[in-house]
Formats: C-alpha cells, sequence, structure tokens
C-alpha cells in the first residue's frame, strides 16, 4: 500500500515535472495527494519543496540497478549474443529515460536554480551510466585493444538515446515519424559498428 509521503512525493515530482518547479505550489502537492490543499501537511513529510525535489532524485538513483541491468549481463560471445545485449541495452536505456520522467522534465525546467542537485545528478546517474555503458562495449568488443574511444563512443550513444526520448516527450512522437523499434535497430547499428571497427594503424 503507498503510503501518505510516497504519494507527497509522487505527485509533487509529477508536478515538478509537468508546469515546473518554481510554478508549483506546496498547496497543489498536497491537493494532488489528496490532502486539504494550504493545511500545510506536506510539511509532516518534507521540510520544503527543495527537500522533496532532493528526495526524488535520491529514489531515482536508488532504483538503477533494477532498469540498467542488462548493462551488467557477461560479455556476449557471438554475434548474435552482441546483438542481443545490445538491443537489450538500448531498450534499458528509454525505459530509465522513462522512469526519470519527471526528473528529466525537471532538469531542463529549472533544475540549474539547485546547482548541487544538478552537479549529483551529472555524476551519479548520467556520468556513471556513461561509465557503465563504456565498460559494457568493452566487454562486447573482448579481448584485443581496438583503440576505441569506449567513453566517447557510449556518449554519443547516450546522448543519442536522451535526445530521441526528449523530442518523443515533447511531441508526443518522434518529429521524424521513426519507431522506437526503427531507432532502436539504428542504435544497435551504431554500436556494433564501433565495436567491430578495425585497429587504428
Amino acid at each position: 500500500m503507498t503510503t501518505r509521503r510516497e504519494r507527497i512525493l509522487a505527485e509533487g515530482m509529477r508536478l515538478f515535472g509537468e508546469q515546473g518547479y518554481a510554478a508549483t505550489s506546496i498547496a497543489q502537492i498536497e491537493e494532488a495527494a489528496g490532502l486539504a490543499p494550504g493545511s500545510g501537511s506536506l510539511y509532516k513529510h518534507f521540510r520544503s519543496k527543495e527537500e522533496l525535489l532532493s528526495a526524488g532524485l535520491e529514489q531515482l538513483l536508488s532504483s538503477r540497478s533494477d532498469t540498467l541491468a542488462p548493462l551488467d549481463e557477461p560479455a556476449a560471445g557471438t554475434t548474435a549474443d552482441t546483438t542481443a545485449a545490445l538491443e537489450a541495452a538500448a531498450r534499458a536505456g528509454l525505459e530509465r529515460m522513462e522512469q526519470d520522467r519527471d526528473l528529466n522534465r525537471v532538469l531542463f525546467r529549472g533544475l540549474a536554480a539547485f546547482p548541487e542537485l544538478l552537479e549529483k545528478f551529472g555524476e551519479e546517474e548520467i556520468a556513471r551510466i556513461g561509465k557503465d555503458t563504456a565498460e559494457f562495449l568493452a566487454g562486447l568488443a573482448g579481448a584485443g585493444d581496438r583503440h576505441t574511444d569506449w567513453e566517447a563512443l557510449a556518449t554519443v550513444l547516450q546522448g543519442a538515446t536522451a535526445h530521441y526520448w526528449l523530442l518523443e516527450d515533447l511531441f508526443g512522437a518522434h518529429p521524424m515519424g521513426v519507431s522506437r523499434e526503427r531507432f532502436v535497430n539504428a542504435l544497435v547499428g551504431l554500436a556494433e559498428a564501433g565495436i567491430a571497427a578495425p585497429p587504428r594503424r
């Protein structure tokens, strides 16, 4: 059963994402959570809106293992295994963006007003996933140094995923009309090309 604190947190993050942090009042969060608006009930669980926002970030960071499990899979052995592993990772990336929906929206609507939270999100979410992705790609490539810049390739793949999701979220569907399935196929093809790249001379 959902607790009152969990309802306040969920509704607060949803409203932050939809309206922006500054435009969301304590009374609106209370009403959305089924409490009397303006009663101050929120303060029994959070000292401020900022503490609620911080709790939302912490909740996201602590849920990482469930969504991004494909990045922890062992290195593949065959081409088919590699393709399947990359597809699972690509879908996990999009799923993570969905899980981050409210926080991602806040990120582009005012999280810069909270530099400490922004830095935490950058280091513990974006950079950490990027590094995990780089290690994942290197593991799929197997033995032999191809001199591939795995961190750069991971950044390209991560950036493409975030950009695709953001436009899809903004417009309801990607303006190019590219479905998620087509996007995943293209992303996997790009990753496979990087993994199969010959050694530099």
